[in-house]
């Protein structure tokens, strides 16, 4: 399901992306183009944004499982595969950050 989410996400964001993009100056105009926008960084802020909101929604769904346990409902595993999802969501999260960091500055 979270992938599903992700994959509708990224979708999205590639349309906004491709239906945003800025325009190409026509030769003989008397305005200075904009300076063009880098797509790899901007592609990596999405991914960041992206896999840290999974990271958060995947962690908060492994918490509402366990609490079950806790409050004596009986869990018995049912949500434990969800841990290691949002810590690999997280470790792709600040991978983006740090890539979209270098991008920014290079």
């Amino acid at each position: 399901m979270i992938f599903k989410i992700l994959m509708l996400l990224l979708v999205v964001a590639g349309l906004v992306y491709w239906i945003k993009q800025p325009r190409r100056v026509q030769p003989g105009t008397p305005y200075r183009p904009v300076a063009a926008r880098r797509p790899v960084f901007i592609a990596l802020c999405i991914a960041t944004a992206i896999a840290a909101v999974a990271a958060l929604l995947t962690a908060l769904l492994w918490m509402g499982g366990v609490a079950g346990g806790v409050t004596g409902g009986g869990y018995h595993g049912e949500a434990d595969f969800l841990l290691p999802v949002s810590g690999s969501l997280l470790a792709l999260s600040i991978a983006c950050a740090v890539a979209a960091f270098l991008k920014r500055r290079g």
